[in-house]
């Protein structure tokens, strides 16, 4: 039985070159959707009048939640990382690409319903909960906001594209990455702490805000394996991002992680995540929930391309297992009203005959 970041080392058909080959050419078509994506900012920018200058600045660094059109590039450029994780999967090794989502080889979905719903109860209540902490210590920068067009028009955005943007993270940090590592080490440990730092390396925050993400991150890939696929990851992300987004905008929280301490963002973050795990494990055992996959079976014999094989009886001997020939069968006894025609004599090592399965099954 394999866990989940073992799942590309232990299929039958694994080679050392498919998954770093998909990774190249991932980074490559990121590339270039990115390319693209900012020029079609760039016109649209153009054509507005807006100064493309101070555009790129304020979208090149946090989360620009009160510009609507810049949070949508921000997020829809995360976004686009999905089809750049599968796609190269799919064209280098079609046969595991399933299996990133999960040990069943396809995104359990009824399973993902339950922990979006799950997370966004955990999340909910623990920032509810650090809200109304802050409100009750007379925190003065808790002021809540009116709600204009452009407000409503990022939270219309964080609703609907942030589950895409959250779901691309993981699909790159616990999917693909972490089986990659996974085929170089037999240690768990060693992917789910580079995949962990390499998530917090792509977050523009301070110490502790990196300190927070990276142990979100390792508590994200521990239950990627322990549920044998990444929707707990996925709904946590979801639910994480989505409830901070939505607090920032009508001014309860500051979601850019800016001023952030150990005990003010560290600690609470971290329990929040070790509850929702221990609530998701408790459920996934109740479910019966499948977390290892079971052996795949061998890779059917072939015949090698460059071998020409002419139909029998003149089949080369060795081009078929001997495991692959039919077993003989008893012959049927004549009737008793028509004797069995005269046949010619068969040599007991004589091939099979054309439309035989032994033979022309493949």
């Amino acid at each position: 039985m394999t866990p989940y970041h073992r799942l590309a080392r232990d299929s039958p058909d694994f080679a050392h070159w498919r998954l770093p080959v998909a990774a190249v050419l991932g980074v490559v078509s990121y590339g270039v959707i990115s390319v693209v994506l900012v020029i079609v900012a760039m016109i649209v920018l153009l054509a507005s009048g807006t100064d493309v200058d101070r555009w790129l600045d304020s979208a090149g660094t946090d989360i620009a939640l009160d510009s609507p059109g810049t949070l949508l590039f921000q997020l829809g450029t995360i976004a686009a990382l999905i089809p750049c994780v599968l796609l190269p999967v799919a064209l280098v090794w079609r046969r595991h690409v399933g299996y990133l989502h999960s040990v069943q080889g396809y995104l359990r979905w009824r399973w993902l319903g339950h922990c979006v719903a799950l997370a966004f109860l955990v999340v909910g209540v623990t920032l509810g909960l650090s809200v109304l902490a802050a409100a009750l210590a007379g925190d003065d920068s808790l002021e809540l906001e009116p709600l204009g067009g452009r407000a409503l028009a990022s939270l219309l955005v964080v609703l609907l594209v942030v589950p895409f943007q959250a779901a691309a993270e993981e699909y790159v940090f616990r999917g693909a990455l972490m089986q990659l590592i996974g085929s170089w080490t037999r240690w768990a440990v060693v992917p789910v702490v580079v995949s962990s730092l390499l998530f917090a390396a792509g977050h523009v925050y301070d110490f502790w805000g990196l300190v927070s993400v990276f142990l979100f991150g390792v508590i994200a890939a521990v239950m990627t394996i322990r549920t044998g696929g990444l929707e707990a990851a996925i709904g946590l992300h979801i639910a994480n991002n989505v409830v901070l987004m939505v607090l920032d905008v009508v001014g309860l929280v500051d979601s850019s992680g800016d001023g952030s301490g150990l005990l003010d963002e560290v600690v609470p973050s971290t329990l929040m995540c070790l509850v929702f795990w221990a609530i998701v494990e408790w459920c996934a055992r109740r479910r019966g929930l499948q977390r290892l996959r079971p052996p795949l079976p061998p890779l059917p014999a072939r015949v090698p391309a460059y071998l020409v094989v002419p139909p029998p009886p003149y089949v080369p001997a060795g081009t078929v297992p001997q495991a692959a020939m039919p077993a003989p069968q008893a012959a049927m006894p004549p009737t008793p009203e028509a004797p069995p025609a005269p046949r010619a004599e068969v040599p007991p090592n004589a091939p099979s005959y054309p439309g035989d399965p032994g033979v022309w099954e493949r």
